[in-house]
């Protein structure tokens, strides 16, 4: 049996695991995709190792698709934990 005590716990640390994880990606945003894209979007949150993004308008939202791949390279060389990167 499994003590409720120990699921909130784990949930928890979950929690604020990814809070952590998001205030570190957000600290090194600017240096991982550069000025121009830093101004030009917003990190919305992570959930299952995937990363949301807001784009300031469809143009860039457009262009942040074709570099998608290389954004997910550069956040994975220094933080290893992300899986997917959804441009809203």
């Amino acid at each position: 049996m499994i003590k409720l005590s120990n699921s909130i716990n784990k949930l928890i640390n979950k929690e604020n695991f990814s809070l952590i994880f998001l205030g570190k990606i957000e600290n090194s945003w600017k240096k991982i995709v550069g000025e121009k894209i830093d101004s030009a979007t917003k990190i919305i949150k992570i959930q299952n190792r995937t990363l949301f993004i807001k784009c300031k308008n469809p143009t860039w939202k457009n262009e942040l698709q074709y570099q998608k791949k290389e954004i997910l390279k550069n956040i994975n060389k220094e933080f290893k934990n992300i899986k997917n990167i959804i441009i809203i």
